[in-house]
């Protein structure tokens, strides 16, 4: 009798488990990994809840991305529901006023990310999304390769431009397909981002200058953008101007460049089991120059609820879960995900897997943000225009870059009279 009333106590749980159980629609993926940094954390918050995700596709370039999220957040759809959305960071302030707040759902959680994280998706409105990862620009390299021809690792691009190139000439009598540097260069934000890289260090303000004017065709800023040309033919392949950042990977852990710059997402796959550069690959941060220490660009993706969701705890339960402490560090350990939690990066179990997560954390104390604040919500536009403007020049046939940002200069000095 026991035995049977503990049965049907068990049959009823889980009915009763079922009948509550809710589908939660997430967007959240990332360049390469075709869901898989989100699907892990996700499994085991099904398991533990027994609710559902379903996950909705979204275009692959980051600038469709979005678009994409503005107008379904705007117009939601009654078969295409978002609950969580996993945004950029510099889109927060596009989209906050879609999201709901998370801090009365919080728990107080948010103190045990980086202040400036949680200040930078901090509204009026209150706590519009919690930080994901963070990430900064690196620099890769073939550690093996440097070794085999007794080359230390540069620490700037005068030094990266000799290495590549004797590394490259060397390279080539076995693989004539051999590069010396790959680096996303096809039209879009990550593009953006190389060059306030590129200019921090050889020279040029990145849009605006120190007083906030507009200032993308400065003489200094041209010069850059002519030195970073020259390698494209001689230590760069000329289809890099059609490459995004996985593609780069791609190029890069097939044993075809000696140097590399991405985030750090791309550690993890060089590190895989079948991988060919497995136990061959070293980072460091960005490359310095005459202008200064090299600084990589900050990045990060954060994840925010929909005002519409119809399950909108459920859903914030899903984002404090994947935002959690051990959470980032399933991902530190095993994705290279750079955790948003100073903590982490103090953590024997994550300085124990390489000196990976040192060399990210010393690049985020130094990165270099964006102007998005000082471009309000003109920066996406902006943005898109100067990568395209830089994307043209890199794929033309002109040496001089003055015209093409000449042109730029007016158009955006046009926008600034406007207040952006």
């Amino acid at each position: 009798m026991i035995r049977s009333g503990l049965l049907l106590f068990a049959c009823a749980t889980l009915s009763a488990w079922a009948a509550f159980a809710e589908e939660i629609v997430l967007s959240c993926g990332t360049v390469g990994s075709k869901n898989n940094i989100c699907e892990s954390s996700v499994a085991r918050w099904e398991k533990k809840t027994g609710h559902t995700v379903r996950y909705v596709q979204v275009p692959k370039k980051t600038n469709d991305q979005l678009d994409f999220f503005r107008m379904a957040l705007a117009q939601p759809k009654d078969d295409e529901p978002l609950d969580v959305v996993m945004v950029d960071a510099i889109w927060i302030n596009f989209v906050e006023q879609y999201l709901i707040d998370l801090a009365p759902l919080s728990a107080g959680a948010e103190a045990d990310h980086f202040k400036t994280l949680i200040e930078n998706a901090t509204f009026e409105e209150g706590l519009k999304a919690m930080p994901l990862w963070t990430g900064v620009g690196l620099i890769y390299y073939r550690a093996d390769l440097l070794e085999k021809y007794g080359e230390p690792v540069p620490r700037t691009w005068d030094e990266l431009e000799a290495t590549a190139a004797r590394v490259q000439e060397a390279e080539r009598k076995e693989n004539p397909e051999f590069w010396g540097f790959v680096f996303e260069a096809t039209n879009g934000e990550g593009l953006t981002c190389n060059a306030l890289e590129w200019l921090a260090a050889m020279g040029g303000p990145l849009i605006l200058d120190e007083s906030g004017a507009v200032a993308v065709d400065s003489p200094e800023a041209m010069a850059t953008f002519q030195r970073v040309k020259g390698w494209l033919g001689t230590i760069t392949p000329p289809t890099v101007v059609e490459m995004n950042n996985e593609q780069a990977r791609v190029f890069f852990q097939n044993g075809k460049a000696l140097f590399m710059r991405n985030w750090p997402y791309a550690w993890a796959p060089s590190q895989k089991a079948d991988s060919p550069l497995k136990g061959k690959v070293g980072v460091t941060s960005m490359m310095a120059g005459p202008a200064g220490d090299g600084q990589g660009v900050h990045g990060g993706w954060y994840l925010g609820v929909s005002k519409d969701s119809k399950h909108a705890e459920i859903a914030a339960d899903l984002v404090l879960h994947m935002t959690s402490q051990d959470e980032q560090l399933q991902r530190a350990l095993f994705q290279s995900q750079n955790p948003t939690r100073p903590a982490l990066y103090a953590d024997p179990d994550v300085r124990a897997v390489s000196d990976f997560f040192e060399v990210v954390y010393g690049g985020l104390q130094a990165a270099a943000s964006r102007p998005n604040a000082r471009l309000r919500g003109s920066y996406i536009y902006v943005s898109n225009a100067y990568s395209a403007t830089l994307n043209r020049y890199l794929a033309g046939k002109e040496d001089d870059p003055t015209p093409l940002f000449a042109a730029l200069q007016d158009q955006m000095a046009r926008l600034q009279r406007r207040d952006w």
